[in-house]
């Protein structure tokens, strides 16, 4: 993580685990149209408010080896970001680059956010994986990658990819004849405001359904010594009250 701005953790997950976390994939992604963009993906299928039906996907966003290493760059307070499944069909080309902390402005050197690309398939260069540019979370302002720096972050599935949010990245391009599907959680320290509104898109009653633990992540507690109270009270003996 320090030398290149991302690790692969390979095959965290038993096989009862990924058959479970892919089937629970395939359920969301039925009848899911592609992206009506070209930085989604034009040949991408994607699922958000995964918080509302967490499923089998749970052990993965809660897994010790990921949260432990997230715990490590960020601190034990933190929050997801975005949050969504990810299928790239055949025929999809490459992502333009980007880094994903590029939406909040801040110093290049200040590390807000921590990113996991969990792979249900394996991730090859013929089906578009994920194209990183080692150590390019060092580099400063204004400089980007040219298509050489960028190589295939190749891992069987069941991996994890944790990645700083200062890494050039991008998905690459599917010349496979299957879709690549993977699990993308994001984590960002307490007090930014998330890409994805959890709180609101889950409502009181999909909070209090999630376990604590996901309660967390899904942003619930303040971010701050006087930040995220509801009404003068901590948000979790407000969800309680």
């Amino acid at each position: 993580m320090d030398a290149d701005g991302y690790v692969i953790l390979p095959e965290l997950l038993p096989a009862a685990g990924l058959a479970a976390a892919r089937a629970h994939a395939d359920a969301l992604l039925q009848g899911v149209p592609w992206s009506d963009n070209d930085f989604d993906g034009r040949r991408t299928r994607r699922v958000y408010n995964l918080l509302a039906d967490p499923g089998a996907f749970t052990p993965l966003l809660l897994h010790p080896a990921v949260r432990a290493l997230v715990a490590e760059r960020l601190g034990a307070e933190h929050q997801f970001g975005m949050l969504f499944l990810s299928a790239v069909d055949p025929g999809q080309g490459a992502q333009v680059p980007h880094f994903d902390a590029g939406v909040y402005p801040l110093p290049r050197d200040v590390e807000a956010e921590v990113n996991v690309i969990w792979a249900l398939d394996d991730f090859t260069a013929a089906n578009g994986a994920t194209l990183v540019a080692p150590g390019s979370h060092r580099w400063p302002a204004g400089r980007r990658p040219d298509p050489s720096q960028l190589v295939p972050a190749e891992m069987p599935a069941g991996s994890a990819l944790v990645y700083s949010g200062r890494l050039w990245h991008g998905a690459g391009h599917n010349r496979a004849s299957a879709p690549r599907r993977a699990l993308i959680a994001e984590h960002l320290l307490p007090w930014l405001r998330p890409a994805d509104h959890h709180a609101l898109a889950l409502g009181a009653p999909g909070l209090r359904a999630l376990p604590p633990e996901l309660r967390v992540l899904a942003g619930l507690p303040a971010g701050g010594r006087y930040a995220g109270f509801v009404g003068g009270a901590l948000p979790e003996r407000w969800l309680a009250g």
